[in-house]
């Protein structure tokens, strides 16, 4: 399993911003590799959201970022915020002790 990490500092306008992010997130729910996602938004700086998105295989999320279609959302995107992604793997966990 990876973890994509995309910090998108939004440009304009905040509702438009997550209606855009929406419809992509829709996207992204129906392709083959995907888990999961969590969209937050920055409680000191509001402008700063941060997308967590897990996936079966880098391979998987690759494949996904060489679609027609995907260019067509992160084009959108870009127009109202500036992402900053990567891929990453755990290396440590941690849970309450008992």
């Amino acid at each position: 399993m990876v973890t994509l990490i995309n910090k998108f500092t939004v440009k304009g306008n905040f509702d438009e911003f997550e209606r855009i992010w929406a419809q992509s997130a829709e996207f992204m729910r129906s392709q083959p590799g995907f888990i999961g996602f969590k969209l937050h938004r920055s409680l000191s700086r509001p402008d700063v959201y941060v997308n967590v998105a897990l996936w079966q295989t880098q391979a998987d999320h690759q494949r996904v970022l060489a679609s027609a279609e995907f260019g067509e959302h992160i084009s959108q995107l870009a127009n109202v915020a500036v992402p900053d992604p990567d891929l990453y793997t755990v290396v440590l966990e941690g849970a309450p002790v008992q």
